[in-house]
């Protein structure tokens, strides 16, 4: 359907790019993180690897076609891009898009610093964009309720607080300061809330289950961006950062018997951004003098993350092969 009339009157077929998700940016965000997890890997232990590089290549090549593909869908089935952008539980994910632009501009950024200026501008712009539209929509929606919230409420906020990871190098310093400034103070106000829906109203939608995961990101993520910013990794602040990712990566681990009988989604690509981000704050704090102990979490982060991309990267072909993404959720 081309229009918003027909989009109304007749819903899409149960196979139809309508239903293609806008979390399969996601992807993108996992090939990342994942790609930077291994150059601060290649740091701190003065390796030369191609790992990172053939990472964020491949990183790019999927937010490429993503673009792409959901770029038709909007255009042929604006109706339902309309419904996802505006859904209680979905419109999170429409962050995934800036953020993915942005993490790649990480990735990039010591190998291509043209490539990564190119990504980080129009993911930046387009951060702004969603966090003041996706925030606007949890205080204007009347429909938005307590059982609507979920961890990937965070993606949104963290993507502020991943600005400044490449936007150092590629903006003036005070627009790093407002997103971070941003991310850090919404992080900590949006954890109570999203706490508490974990604790007090029920368990997960299985589809949602492996968002928990995303626990595990604002601490690293704002770990790394403020000691891009100048702080070090020895301080107080940057000390009970990395103190609160170990203990989301236990809490993470908690749960592996249970996460492990989740049916493949496409929001199973949750597990890898915060695990690399994890890895990546937890290596470049050994590489500046913190204890083994540091190393052998972000070993065993890193070595997770990529055993993870690679085994959905597999089941995402499979799901694309068979159309599985393009058919309505159950």
């Amino acid at each position: 359907m081309t229009t918003d009339t027909a989009a109304s009157s007749t819903a899409p077929p149960a196979r139809s790019l309508a239903h293609l998700p806008v979390g399969i940016f996601a992807v993108a965000m996992g090939v990342g993180g994942t790609a930077v997890a291994w150059y601060r890997l290649e740091e701190a232990f003065e390796l030369s690897l191609p790992v990172n590089d053939m990472l964020a290549g491949l990183g790019l090549a999927v937010v490429a076609v993503a673009l792409v593909a959901y770029a038709a869908k909007a255009i042929r089935h604006p109706g339902a891009a309309r419904a996802e952008w505006t859904h209680p539980v979905k419109s999170a994910f429409v962050a995934t898009l800036p953020v993915s632009l942005m993490v790649l501009a990480t990735a990039f950024a010591p190998i291509a610093e043209g490539v990564s200026a190119a990504l980080w501008w129009p993911g930046a712009a387009l951060q702004f964009i969603a966090t003041v539209l996706i925030m606007r929509a949890w205080i204007a929606d009347a429909r938005v309720e307590a059982v609507h919230v979920h961890p990937a409420w965070f993606i949104p906020i963290v993507g502020n607080l991943v600005a400044p990871l490449a936007g150092v190098a590629h903006a003036p310093t005070e627009i790093s300061w407002y997103f971070f400034g941003v991310g850090a103070l919404f992080w900590l106000g949006l954890l109570p809330i999203v706490l508490g829906r974990l604790f007090l109203e029920g368990t997960m939608p299985w589809r949602l289950a492996p968002t928990l995961a995303i626990l595990v990101a604002p601490p690293a993520v704002a770990s790394l961006s403020w000691v891009r910013l100048g702080g070090s990794w020895t301080d107080p602040i940057a000390m009970m950062l990395l103190g609160v990712v170990i203990f989301q990566l236990a809490l993470l681990a908690s749960q592996a018997t249970y996460l492990r009988k989740v049916p493949f989604a496409v929001s199973a690509w949750a597990y890898t951004f915060p695990l690399g981000a994890a890895a990546s704050a937890l290596l470049a704090a050994y590489e500046s003098g913190a204890t083994a102990f540091a190393a052998w979490v972000g070993v065993a982060a890193l070595a997770t993350a990529s055993l993870l991309v690679l085994g959905l990267g597999w089941r995402t072909a499979v799901a694309v092969v068979r159309g599985e993404l393009l058919t309505a959720e159950g």
